[in-house]
């Protein structure tokens, strides 16, 4: 049995394409599943992304007592003045 050329080049060409498909199909299923280091990044990146949202908005809570504080002993300084003036 002899294989000709043009079977063998249809062969070879299929065998790729099917390698090719069925590795980018794993590449899908892996990255479903999470196990990709794309999806590792980019689950990390949202877990930064919530902290930092988290420490401004602890930030914003912090400098707003912290300027009702100095508001608060500014009136008070204010207050004290004007009754030693008086």
């Amino acid at each position: 049995m002899e294989i000709k050329a043009l079977d063998f080049f249809l062969g070879l060409s299929s065998g790729a394409a099917l390698g090719v498909i069925l590795t980018l199909a794993a590449i899908k299923v892996r990255g479903w599943l999470g196990h990709s280091e794309a999806g590792r990044l980019k689950a990390e990146n949202r877990s930064l992304k919530r902290r930092l949202a988290d420490k401004d908005r602890h930030i914003s809570k912090m400098l707003a007592e912290t300027e009702r504080l100095a508001e608060r002993l500014g009136q008070g300084a204010v207050n004290t003045k004007k009754e030693d003036l008086e």
